[in-house]
């Protein structure tokens, strides 16, 4: 089941489709705003959208040539100023922009901005009004988010100026629009860390309540009920700190990616050297299979890859006479050597830039022993099963080191106060001053404390239940070294899935322990395997079973939702839990978190 593609027949079958002009020409119009334009694109391409006989796709904020022959579709956000634009495109001097309009809104419609559609021109030309419920972007085939980079600051700073109520009516009402979308009725649980969490399943549960009432049509699933437990960034402050070193994790968090959007030269097979941007996403064919591997597992496997192309063609054979590439440069100058084969030089071209690039850094940073360290205090543990003792040893070298990178040394400083529940202010001073932190980098470090972090030795911890868990649970099918920590949300999704998440701690909002024993019953797996005890860069577990996108699913769906944001190994958490117990698992947030953004909005929620 792809979230994406789910999305997309919604809206092709309930919106574009659907649209049938009377007149004389079966060609139409679409007309977005902002926030309905990225929807589109996160689960379309334009060429879907024309293929059903859409002349042109405009944004509703900007001057239009007049096309009266023509009726046009609006998705749009149920805003004031979306609905003010869209009155406007009917009361021209030279008259409506368009014959007819078919109004489709990504969620619930206000009454009040209802009420200003009525006893207009523009009223007299709908033909079609609808709420769609899809306020949310599918970022991935099982991961969605709601573009709310600012929750973060809302929802934890003491200084947060926007009203946090507000904020959370946005967010459930955008939560809601995924459950509809995915024709769900859940079960909800929540987190009770923080009260946010308590907060936002209930605003869920009221406006669910009401879509089931009220919409037309609306059919969702009684029978295998999905259940959706909702957590907060408290949960797991960790995750957000360390250091990936799977693909996707690794190149966003240590290469220039803004909004997906990643540019590098591309030399050519000519020698030329040309810049690219490109989108990294599920377009191209190869990121789903490499996004999840580790570093040294997608380097080899585009290696492999190639060479398996160089066998396979007479051609590429005896241009490479007959030798094979051993590593990303021979490859690069074995695919540069053969023009005919552009097509696959593309397809490559940018994996073999991202992998050089991150391993690059990796080696620069020295970020194999850094990892190592954040790996000891995240789990508690050394890569032989030992509990670490005197951590502040193997820390001291880093931080005095002045070839260190300053956000390095912030996060092995918040990872060290994390696994010891606080240290005395007298040794978090002569960490700073070690590492030469700054002042408003040290309010990074303080900010902890707005989720959920002891800073200060003998203080009450609210974490031990927590990090027990994580402790008796560790490590369980890590066949790395630098990538032995769990999230805390892949164990609590693992446990929801077996039926022994506690009620105590994660208590349903309405339903009962009962209501649940048919999702416990459909865990048809034991546990993951025991880790393995290879070398940091060893074997690469090629024999690994990939999921078959065919293969059959067993109990409700399980959504997950996170508020305040989201990492990219929590995202890769929703894909190990479905292949591992065969339950489909959707995971959601705010937004996506990347380490550095992460550090900025601690450092400003209380300056």
């Amino acid at each position: 089941m792809n979230l994406r593609e789910i999305c997309k027949e919604r809206l092709l079958a309930d919106m574009i489709r659907a649209v049938v002009p009377t007149g004389s020409t079966s060609w139409k119009v679409l007309i977005v705003d902002q926030e309905s334009m990225r929807i589109i694109s996160a689960c379309c391409r334009m060429f879907d959208i024309m293929e059903e006989n859409v002349t042109v796709v405009e944004k509703i904020d900007i001057a239009r040539q007049p096309l009266p022959h023509l009726e046009a579709i609006y998705f749009i956000t149920p805003t004031h100023r979306s609905v003010d634009l869209f009155l406007e495109d009917f009361k021209k001097k030279g008259g409506p922009l368009y014959a007819a309009a078919h109004l489709f809104f990504t969620s619930r419609l206000p009454d009040d901005v209802f009420q200003k559609m009525q006893g207009t021109i523009a009223a007299t030309k709908i033909k079609t009004l609808k709420e769609l419920n899809m306020e949310f972007l599918p970022y991935e085939s099982q991961v969605f988010h709601f573009d709310q980079p600012d929750a973060l600051r809302v929802f934890f700073s003491p200084e947060a100026q926007s009203d946090p109520n507000n904020l959370q009516q946005r967010v459930a009402q955008k939560l809601v629009s995924v459950l509809a979308t995915l024709g769900e009725y859940p079960i909800i649980r929540y987190s009770k860390h923080h009260p946010l969490a308590n907060t936002i399943a209930s605003l869920v549960q009221d406006k669910i309540d009401h879509l089931a009432r009220h919409a037309k049509g609306w059919n969702p699933n009684l029978e295998e009920r999905a259940e959706l437990i909702i957590l907060d960034r408290t949960q797991d402050p960790t995750a957000p700190i360390l250091h990936e070193f799977t693909y996707q994790a690794m190149v966003y968090d240590l290469l220039d990616i803004q909004n997906d959007k990643y540019n590098y030269n591309f030399i050519t097979n000519t020698g030329a050297a040309q810049k690219k941007e490109v989108i990294l996403g599920e377009t191209d064919v190869l990121w789903p299979v490499l996004r999840h591997m580790h570093i040294a597992d997608t380097i080899n496997f585009v290696i492999d890859s190639f060479n398996e192309f160089v066998r396979n063609n007479k051609t590429s054979k005896a241009l490479s006479s007959g030798g094979q590439v051993q590593n990303l440069k021979d490859m690069a100058d074995a695919m540069r050597s053969m023009p005919q084969y552009q097509e696959m030089l593309s397809k490559y071209s940018l994996h073999i830039n991202l992998a050089n690039a991150a391993m690059g850094i990796f080696t620069d940073r020295r970020l194999e022993r850094i990892g190592s360290i954040e790996q000891d205090m995240a789990t508690g543990e050394d890569a032989d099963g030992k509990t670490v003792k005197n951590v502040i040893s193997s820390l001291a070298p880093i931080l005095s080191d002045p070839t260190v990178s300053k956000p390095d040394k912030l996060r092995l400083i918040m990872l060290y106060i994390i696994s010891q529940e606080g240290i005395k202010d007298s040794d978090r001073k002569r960490l700073v001053e070690m590492a030469q932190i700054t002042n408003l980098e040290q309010s990074a470090i303080a900010n902890l404390f707005y989720l959920g972090v002891t800073l200060a030795k003998g203080s009450k911890s609210k974490r031990k239940l927590l990090e027990g868990r994580k402790k008796k649970k560790r490590g369980e099918d890590v066949p790395y070294e630098l990538s032995r920590y769990v999230p805390a949300v892949k164990e609590i999704g693992e446990e929801l899935i077996d039926g022994t998440l506690s009620v105590a701690e994660f208590p349903f909002l309405k339903e009962d322990q009962s209501a649940s024993e048919s999702s416990k019953r459909a865990s048809v797996h034991d546990k993951l395997a025991l880790k393995s005890k290879q070398p940091r860069w060893a074997d690469k577990d090629k024999g690994k079973k990939k999921e078959d996108p065919k293969e059959k699913f067993v109990g409700g769906k399980v959504i997950i939702f996170i508020v305040g944001g989201m990492t990219l190994s929590e995202m890769r958490s929703a894909y190990e839990l479905t292949q591992a117990k065969k339950r489909m698992v959707f995971i959601g947030s705010t937004h996506v978190l990347k380490p550095k953004d992460f550090l900025e909005d601690l450092a400003s929620l209380k300056k």
